[in-house]
């Protein structure tokens, strides 16, 4: 009722629809054998009213009947085993879809035709997954002109493919580079800075650096040992993808802002996110107590500042009413006032 497999399958094997129908659900619900078996004959068989292409023999029904019996064993032994294939199956099928949408034509022909035919597909499905990575961190990296380059070549020559076809293929690898460039461009991710994990904990306010940056990963800037005179000090915080966590120490005063593509920002009791974030907590200090002002420059991902590592220590509570005062050090005490303008905004 969906693509009219199981019409076709009726017609085909003469019997009934509605068994045909009823064996389906049943296989779907066993390990989601069924799910496999209606998308392979979405692709591989015509459905109700179409002509099959090919031979139609005694031999190619009884090996189609052998076919769909051993799947529906299978499907009834393994059970709920049978979900371990299931993302086997689904590549394949995905295959056989990959190759019909670049070729324009149904699957058909022997085993080893269609086995070929979903190994190019898959092959295919692999090489667009290398090329969304690839073009992922070269725009990240600062590329974009290079992949955007190589967008607009795939995009002349399907347009030249228009006129002279031949050249349908280039729509998925156009897609796989097209749309990571996007996402990078749109989230403002910058990658310079390095990978994996970091932490630095200076042991003095000398050692505090201006600027921290990291390309991809999790940051850590552990300020709890530092001696802080009164008066402002400010911290770049910058990230491509990834966490940074700002520990400060218990008297300091924070007053943060932060621009974040694609994420959040959680400062004490106060925390926002979502896509393009304007970030603004702007905090005034007494007059004897230091004052930490942190700028934030996330692409993807999320910005922490509190007192102790985990949120555990820190009585974090994350409900619903995130403008509410959290008890325990979650708090930004030190600080005296908030100005009207502090929250998150969307652009």
């Amino acid at each position: 009722m969906i693509g009219g497999v199981c019409g076709g399958l009726a017609r085909y094997f003469g019997v009934d629809v509605t068994l045909v129908r009823i064996g389906m659900v049943a296989l779907a619900l066993l390990g989601g054998t069924g799910l496999i078996v209606y998308a392979a004959a979405l692709v591989l068989v015509p459905s109700d009213g179409e002509v099959a292409p090919g031979p139609n023999d005694t031999r190619d029904r009884a090996l189609a009947i052998g076919i769909a019996i051993t799947l529906t064993i299978a499907g009834f032994a393994l059970g709920g085993f049978g979900s371990a294939l299931f993302p086997v199956a689904s590549l394949a099928v995905a295959g056989l879809a990959v190759w019909w949408l670049v070729s324009g034509e149904r699957p058909t022909g022997g085993p080893r035709s269609i086995a070929r035919r979903a190994a190019l597909g898959v092959a295919l499905i692999m090489g667009c997954l290398a090329l969304s990575v690839g073009s992922f961190f070269a725009a990240g990296f600062g590329g974009g002109v290079v992949i955007a380059s190589l967008v607009i070549a795939a995009g002349a020559a399907l347009v030249a493919a228009a006129f002279v076809g031949g050249a349908r293929w280039l729509v998925l690898p156009a897609l796989a580079i097209a749309l990571p460039l996007a996402f990078v461009s749109a989230a403002n991710i910058d990658l310079d800075g390095g990978f994996g994990e970091r932490e630095v904990r200076p042991g003095t306010l000398a050692e505090v650096k201006k600027d921290y940056r990291l390309g991809m990963g999790e940051l850590v800037i552990d300020l709890r040992d530092v001696k802080m005179p009164a008066g402002d000090h400010h911290v770049n915080v910058g990230l491509g993808a990834g966490h940074a966590l700002v520990l400060v120490p218990e008297g300091v005063c924070v007053a943060s802002e932060a621009r974040v593509g694609i994420g959040g920002v959680d400062v004490f009791e106060r925390d926002g996110g979502g896509i393009d974030v304007d970030w603004s907590d702007a905090r005034r200090a007494p007059g004897d107590t230091p004052r930490l002002v942190i700028d934030g420059d996330i692409g993807l991902g999320l910005l922490e500042v509190r007192h102790n590592r985990s949120r555990e220590s820190a009585n974090h509570y994350d409900g619903p009413f995130s403008d509410l005062d959290r008890p325990g050090d979650g708090r930004n005490d030190a600080c005296a006032t908030r100005t009207a303008s502090s929250g998150a905004s969307n652009g």
